[in-house]
């Protein structure tokens, strides 16, 4: 049997698959009911087809929203999203996205498919927990 190493783990193995996601006509006020009610730190935002189109973070809202007092409820998610996202594919390799997170400081990749049609998220989290057998 082969040993299971960074090296050779799928991130399709590990990544989170059933996603929460928001709309691009979602307001901040919806986002953060959403982050609150299902205890996340970000959302996946998407088209009418799935195509990821950016991500907020419960930073993005507090920086660009919050500090500046702008209007919470009646702001777009669009706004504020993050756009500019780096992304791996279900394929990537564990080390593969372990080297991206550390050299760009990131604690969350988005898992697109050739498309760009989100199918998962992997997290800082998610890498953590290789290696540990929990029944």
């Amino acid at each position: 049997m082969k040993k299971l190493t960074i090296a050779n783990v799928k991130i399709s193995q590990i990544m989170t698959k059933d996603l929460i996601t928001m709309s691009l006509d979602s307001t901040v006020e919806e986002v953060v009911n959403k982050i609150v009610d299902c205890n996340v730190e970000c959302l996946p935002v998407v088209d009418a087809e799935g195509v990821l189109r950016g991500l907020v973070t419960f930073r993005d809202i507090v920086m660009k929203v919050v500090y500046p007092l702008t209007k919470t409820r009646e702001s777009k998610v669009e706004k504020i999203m993050s756009k500019s996202l780096v992304t791996c594919d279900p394929n990537s390799t564990m080390l593969d996205v372990v080297k991206i997170m550390k050299n760009r400081h990131l604690r969350r990749i988005p898992v697109v498919d050739a498309k760009n049609k989100l199918v998962g998220l992997v997290t800082d989290f998610d890498l953590s927990l290789f290696g540990w057998d929990f029944k």
